[in-house]
């Protein structure tokens, strides 16, 4: 009888939903939005184009190969295919697709009408700029001819830089010899002290022969110019590598060509003028790669690798506000090839996630690697491999912005409502596709303290599909619940309120949809074949209810099968949930809504030094969020606590305290020394952080050596560092007193007194940051490009493969 029931509803459910199934001839590497208008690029280079937001589709290749050909006079040999999809950030309704060969496209109209672009070579790494619609900037390789090699005329291979103030129809070279490129402005705001003409190019001015930039590059300066480089001024010497951001400029400066040793510089961008300071770290950061991770609240978040160049481990650091004093936040992090897995938690501040290797583990091969370079800086290591630390991972989560990392917490019941059983268990979390295939963490930023993720319960993260699971949090990652188990693609929309998902390490004909955080799943079979889904996307506001889910399926005809690309435009739209009602008493009883207050980990419904108290929906309703929802109702300081806090340079987290690195703390004076200096007592607040009172680590002041009453100052001086030492060696004693000694036992009048002198050492200039921006790293390839002369001197038509990174490698 309840299978009869069930049968019903889900027929009921497949009347109002509507789906429109699309078969193309690849699977998806590519798709975007310009309003109503969506454009797909297909495995196979592909363009197909739907004007009605994904319901219909028309495939475009005859029209770009016809264009093609226009330009090439007829000529079949060069045109190549369409291979990536590049949208302006000017004007969504241009777009730029770029080609295998010589010729691109691009279009005014979001693919309406085509025009065809023949530069000559073939272009990569294209840049818009992000405030004239018209002007763009790229690469290209200048490769030995068939003509030359048959003649014997010597050649060279080299990268050059090009220019195009007309959309792309006419181009000129403006360097060559380059590493790395990008426009001087990143918005409007740069452009208002910085000439919007500004172009940032690392390259060798004095380059000859065949160019290779699969190493530091010592004949590499960085330059900038204000006129397309008709004229340029020098930066950085050896300036090999560079990103820019918003806020900074980081540059690699290459210290010795034979080690490969560098230096890292930063320049804020203030007034289009650069100033650059060596970073000021607790270690010596002559090493093989910097990553530069997230620049998103005026602090620098960047992995360093320390050890040999495949390393899988890196060293997490956190600058200050100023980006130059740099101290350790997380060791043993997990590397990737441009990055690391690590996540900031998007629409909430401070929180990230990041994955490690187990400390045991991360101890034997850092030992192994160094006693191997020992013997030589590329000798071979014998025996724990890079793959065999790769089966240690672990997750940690912060919630003050790296100054504390601690384990998940694991959900006290699986998806079933079973209790979990597991003794000293956590939770890991997949925060990459980089090597495997399920699917990464997921937020977004209306949809507040929301996060889906997969990943696995014990000891370490595992990998096997068996032990993989589906998990979701509301309360930006202190807690978790399982929602579904096995593993899933997922895609959220309406603030948060509806979630889609599917299979995707096996086939399946379903996607399941929930309108009240996976309280409730609601089956629902969309096509009658199995297909293997590879990901549900929705329109990008992120706020209605249709959802795309692509993939590829296996379809027969005359008794062949063969592989397909599969397009499911699903509506759930006509389900007609109900809408919800109350915003106006979020918290009372009949609201749908409820007042949710983000916490950390010590002070409670305080994060960031800030009480932040928002309106959301509640979990348990099932019903349909208005487009426009206002989010935060009230933000009041908190009083400090050691959230607030994180270790300052040359200090590192050890037992929730921060020591001295070297176990003593630096006490000289300065070189110019007028009347006293002060010495980090360990600590430094928090960049942004806006917490009142509370907790507070002044600190420590010294007389200069040269000041009058020195001697009896340094007798002070010394006692109060010996009354520091004891009361570091009994600090047991003092927590157990200062614990039963709360500040409301103290007269009212002290209690006045001391908060009053505690604001008085806050500083002024503290302001709210504002809501986080992602990030676009506009950095050029450091991989692929290993340069083989050989290879050169036989193929002329090698392609030398560009992909964006932010690794200064």
């Amino acid at each position: 009888m309840m299978f009869i029931i069930v049968l019903m509803i889900m027929q009921i459910l497949s009347s109002d939903i509507d789906v429109q199934i699309s078969y193309i001839d690849a699977s998806l590497i590519n798709i975007h939005w310009c309003s109503d208008t969506v454009l797909a690029l297909t495995s196979k280079g592909s363009v197909y184009r739907s004007d009605d937001r994904g319901r219909q589709w028309t495939k475009m290749s005859e029209i770009f190969h016809r264009k093609a050909l226009i330009q090439l006079e007829d000529s079949d040999d060069r045109v190549g295919i369409v291979n990536n999809l590049v949208p302006s950030p000017v004007d969504k309704q241009l777009i730029l697709f770029t080609g295998t060969d010589q010729i691109a496209w691009i279009s005014l109209d979001c693919g309406k009408t085509i025009t065809a672009i023949n530069a000559g070579k073939q272009l990569r790494e294209y840049q818009f700029h992000p405030i004239e619609k018209n002007w763009i900037i790229a690469s290209a390789w200048k490769q030995c001819g068939s003509d030359e090699l048959l003649a014997g005329i010597p050649c060279v291979s080299y990268k050059e830089l090009l220019l195009s103030q007309d959309t792309g129809i006419t181009w000129h070279s403006i360097a060559t010899y380059v590493n790395q490129f990008t426009w001087g402005v990143k918005n409007k705001d740069m452009a208002k002290y910085t000439p919007k003409e500004r172009i940032l190019a690392s390259f060798d001015p004095q380059g000859r022969g065949h160019q290779s930039i699969s190493s530091w590059n010592m004949d590499a300066n960085l330059y900038y110019s204000d006129d397309f480089f008709q004229t340029r001024t020098l930066s950085v010497p050896a300036g090999s590598r560079f990103l820019l951001t918003e806020s900074f400029l980081f540059v690699a400066k290459v210290t010795s060509q034979y080690t490969q040793e560098v230096s890292l510089y930063v320049s804020g961008t203030e007034l289009g003028q650069y100033r650059y300071t060596i970073i000021d770290a607790d270690s010596k950061l002559l090493e093989h790669s910097y990553s530069t991770l997230d620049t998103s609240e005026n602090q620098v978040f960047m992995v360093v690798n320390h050890l040999k160049p495949s390393s899988p481990l890196g060293v997490l650091y956190i600058s200050d506000s100023t980006g130059t004093r740099y101290s350790r936040s997380l060791e043993n992090v997990a590397r990737l090839e441009n990055s690391a897995e690590f996540y900031r938690v998007q629409g909430l501040e401070g929180i990230y996630l990041a994955n490690v290797y187990a400390e045991d583990q991360a101890k034997i091969y850092s030992h192994q690697v160094l006693e191997a370079m020992e013997e030589g800086f590329y000798a071979q290591q014998n025996g724990f491999k890079d793959e065999d630390l790769k089966k240690y991972k672990q997750t940690r989560i912060t919630f003050d912005k790296g100054g504390q990392w601690v384990p998940l917490k694991p959900p006290a019941v699986d998806a079933e409502g079973k209790p979990i059983n597991c003794n000293k268990c956590q939770l890991h979390i997949h925060l990459s596709q980089a090597f495997y295939q399920f699917a990464p963490i997921y937020t977004q930023t209306n949809s507040i303290g929301i996060i889906v993720a997969t990943g696995s319960i014990g000891k370490y993260l595992s990998y096997r599909q068996d032990q993989v699971n589906t998990y979701l949090s509301r309360d930006g990652g202190l807690s978790w619940i399982e929602i579904k188990k096995g593993s899933y693609i997922y895609e959220m929309s309406n603030h948060g309120g509806l979630i889609v998902m599917s299979k995707d390490q096996e086939t399946t004909n379903q996607i399941v949809f929930s309108w009240n955080g996976g309280v409730e799943w609601t089956p629902f079979n969309f096509i009658d074949q199995k297909a293997e889904i590879q990901n549900i996307i929705t329109e990008p506001q992120n706020k209605g209810t249709r959802f795309i889910a692509y993939g590829s399926i296996q379809l027969e005809s005359n008794g062949q099968k063969s592989e397909q690309g599969l397009l499911a435009t699903i509506d759930l739209d006509e389900l007609h949930q109900r809408n919800c009602i109350g915003q106006d008493k979020a918290g009372e009883v009949g609201s749908d809504y409820e007042l949710w207050t983000p916490s950390g980990q010590v002070n409670p419904e305080c994060l960031f030094g800030k009480k932040v108290t928002y309106m959301r929906k509640r979990r348990e309703a099932a019903c349909y969020n208005p487009d426009q929802l206002e989010k935060i109702i009230s933000v009041t300081p908190c009083q400090c606590s050691t959230e607030d806090y994180e270790c300052d340079l040359g200090f590192v987290m050890n037992n929730q305290q921060c020591v001295p690195i070297n176990g003593t703390i630096n006490i000289e004076p300065p070189a110019e020394c007028n009347d006293y200096y002060t010495v980090s007592s360990g600590y430094r607040k928090i960049a942004g952080d806006i917490c009142q009172g509370g907790v507070d680590h002044p600190s420590l002041k010294f007389p200069c050596p040269n000041n009058k009453g020195w001697i009896f100052d340094w007798i002070v001086v010394g006692g109060i560092i010996f009354g520091l030492y004891w009361v570091y060696s009994n600090q047991d004693k003092f927590k157990d007193y200062f614990n039963k000694t709360e500040m409301n036992q103290l007269p009212q009048n002290k209690q006045d007194t001391l908060i009053k002198q505690l604001q008085q050492k806050q500083s002024k200039q503290q302001q709210f940051q504002q809501q986080y921006q992602p990030i676009n790293f506009e950095l050029n390839d450091t991989q692929d490009q290993k340069f083989d002369e050989e290879l050169i001197e036989k193929d002329e038509n090698i392609q030398m493969e560009d992909d964006g990174s932010h690794e200064l490698v």
